[in-house]
């Protein structure tokens, strides 16, 4: 696997990384005392495990789920599941879990799209999309950041579409990634 890396892609990760940083101290706070955060991760989606990634490592998330290419796992993991509930999955993923959620009485807080078309990432989000829009390969750490953010505010917010940096897509994604998060009454943040 050759990599094919530009001066722009490399300043763009710079920038990132440094937004990301700035992002991160706020981040870094820990869920609200008796709010559970549950992450599921699509293991074969490598913009799914660096989304998760993310999430973990600004120790955001106190439990993950992680779910194959056969969605098998999905189902049973859910079933018990309480609070928020985020993800970036893909589409069919997203819709089964939405599905199982709302029958268990869980709420739709945010539903993003993701569609890699013409070599870049097209982005349909809530609030600023400024910081997603310009990176190229680290697009899902930008969206954790920001979805961690929308968690935390409650006032409503514009929906916006943007465009990440012209990129490859990766092999083992599906191209149409959902970002989600769902909660349940009582345990919202």
């Amino acid at each position: 696997m050759a990599w094919k890396l530009t001066r722009r892609d490399v300043l763009g990760a710079g920038a990132l990384g440094t937004a990301a940083v700035g992002l991160g101290t706020l981040a870094r706070s820990k869920p609200g005392r008796g709010r559970t955060v549950t992450l599921v991760e699509e293991s074969g989606v490598p913009e799914s495990r660096q989304f998760a990634a993310a999430l973990i490592d600004s120790g955001f998330a106190g439990e993950v789920i992680r779910i194959d290419q056969s969605l098998n796992g999905l189902l049973h993991e859910l079933e018990a599941t309480t609070g928020t509930i985020i993800g970036m999955t893909s589409d069919p993923a997203a819709m089964i879990a939405g599905q199982l959620l709302g029958e268990r009485g869980a709420h739709s807080r945010h539903f993003w799209q993701h569609h890699y078309t013409n070599g870049r990432w097209r982005h349909r989000i809530e609030g600023g999309a400024r910081l997603i829009g310009n990176t190229t390969h680290a697009w899902p750490v930008a969206i954790a950041h920001q979805l961690q953010s929308a968690i935390g505010n409650r006032s409503p917010q514009v929906s916006n579409a943007c465009t990440s940096g012209a990129c490859a897509l990766l092999a083992s994604s599906p191209g149409m990634l959902v970002s989600w998060v769902y909660e349940f009454e009582g345990h919202q943040s």
